[in-house]
């Protein structure tokens, strides 16, 4: 009798191809996708008995290039990512991971997300608005959710990327949509529409709202456990990556950090 196994899968997705990454009804979402294919290469039955987790919710149009998923299955270690690549779309298996049976996907070390403000806001003042939210503050008024809004920021670092700005923001947990709209209070304070005073006021718990960014800028670029994941090559994936690299001058920085972590370049 085989024995099933839990693994860690690293995957990437192009957001825009989906309706978010939690299955919803009628849309196509990451973990439909996923799971869809899961179960057409005979590695699960059901997301309940494989235990089927997902690491980090992401919205329509966020895209991921270290996200990870978490599941129980008898398939074979070195067949499960080479099939789920073959049978996917818009989602590459990139890394994989044997695991402890009680592993849980969404228990992470840290969460690091990128976010691509406009090339032409200037960088130090960037930064300047960008650092009043790293440490532990109650982030109510950057947020749709109600309750428990306190979260810590571990870093935020803001760095020229070709035609962008990049900001990464680290982090074990964060609330939805908080990051966009973190971006949309540094891109306001650059083009001179709040103060830096406001800002320490609503992070102090005045009530504001500076926006939400877009999505499409946002990228999911790791989940930190503390330990590595097995790379795994895969000629359709890197087909598929290079064409995407062609896409546009975003597409181009959002999939240069996934040719990073492989070493196609």
């Amino acid at each position: 009798m085989t024995v099933a196994v839990r693994y860690a899968i690293k995957i990437a997705y192009d957001g825009t191809k989906f309706s978010g990454s939690q299955r919803q009804p009628d849309v196509r979402t990451v973990d439909g996708e996923c799971l869809f294919v899961l179960k057409k290469i005979g590695a699960i039955k059901n997301p309940t008995e494989s235990r089927y987790q997902s690491a980090s919710r992401t919205d329509a149009g966020v895209s991921a290039v270290g996200n990870v998923i978490a599941l129980d299955t008898d398939i074979a270690k070195r067949a499960l990512p080479g099939s789920l690549n073959s049978a996917a779309r818009d989602v590459w298996a990139w890394g994989l991971a044997t695991v402890a049976d009680d592993f849980n996907a969404r228990k992470a070390r840290q969460r690091w997300y990128r976010y691509y403000l406009p090339g032409n806001l200037d960088i130090t003042t960037a930064m300047t608005a960008a650092g009043l939210f790293t440490g532990r503050h109650d982030f109510k008024w950057f947020t749709r959710v109600k309750a428990h809004t306190v979260r810590i920021v571990d870093s935020i670092q803001v760095t020229r990327a070709g035609d962008f700005i990049a900001m990464d923001v680290r982090g074990q947990s964060f609330l939805w949509g908080m990051i966009r709209r973190i971006a949309a209070c540094v891109q306001s304070y650059c083009l001179g529409e709040v103060e830096l005073k406001m800002i320490n006021r609503v992070l102090a718990g005045e009530k504001g709202d500076f926006g939400l960014a877009p999505p499409e800028p946002l990228v999911l670029v790791d989940v930190d456990y503390g330990f590595e994941f097995e790379k795994v090559r895969s000629g359709k994936v890197e087909e598929e990556l290079s064409s995407c690299l062609q896409d546009s001058r975003l597409a181009l920085a959002r999939w240069s950090l996934l040719s990073d972590k492989l070493s196609m370049k």
